[in-house]
């Protein structure tokens, strides 16, 4: 069995939730009594370029707000059998280290839990831990031993094929169909 801290801190951007989420999520869940789940990039009008990965912080790549991210998180979380006092979800923005950790439970209260595919999670890694919070890094795999991207997701709906939908919470996907007219 491991051992359970109080809060366990997960960060994505979820646009929009998928499966490898999911997985991330759920593994993220059996760490701690109740997980935080922060929403990277919150405030699309204040949308971060990392050197780390230029890509995360572009409009065509973060079409949905805060709002519906919170709504598919949640609607996953359901979907997977969660209780709502099992989880929290808050803003994150990870651009803006001052401002993050105004959300979150302090760092002798947490552990961060974060998956590494490239360098941007190294670089998340590093920020996370310059905060003070401990940071467990749940698995390393290459982006081709990923489910699925966001981006892969994305670009499905946007030339209208239903292929995404295998890739996507059931309860995710009726929302991600009406949230998909405005992307």
């Amino acid at each position: 069995m491991l051992a359970q801290r109080q809060f366990g801190l997960v960060l994505g951007r979820f646009q929009p939730v998928h499966l490898g989420h999911v997985e991330y999520l759920r593994a993220a869940k059996q760490r701690c009594t109740r997980l935080v789940i922060g929403i990277t990039n919150p405030d699309l009008h204040e949308l971060g370029v990392t050197t780390d990965d230029p890509a995360r912080g572009a409009s065509r790549n973060n079409p949905f707000t805060y709002h519906q991210r919170a709504m598919m998180v949640e609607a996953a979380c359901l979907d997977d059998g969660w209780a709502s006092g099992d989880h929290l979800i808050v803003p994150a923005p990870i651009n803006q280290l001052d401002r993050l950790t105004q959300y979150l439970p302090p760092p002798d209260q947490a552990t961060f839990f974060v998956t590494i595919y490239d360098e941007w999670g190294e670089s998340k890694k590093r920020r996370l831990e310059g905060l003070g919070y401990p940071v467990e890094t749940l698995w390393r795999r290459t982006m081709e031993e990923r489910l699925t991207s966001g981006t892969e997701i994305r670009t499905a709906l946007r030339a209208g094929s239903s292929e995404w939908r295998r890739y996507v919470p059931a309860r995710v996907a009726p929302l991600l169909e009406s949230y998909a007219r405005d992307i």
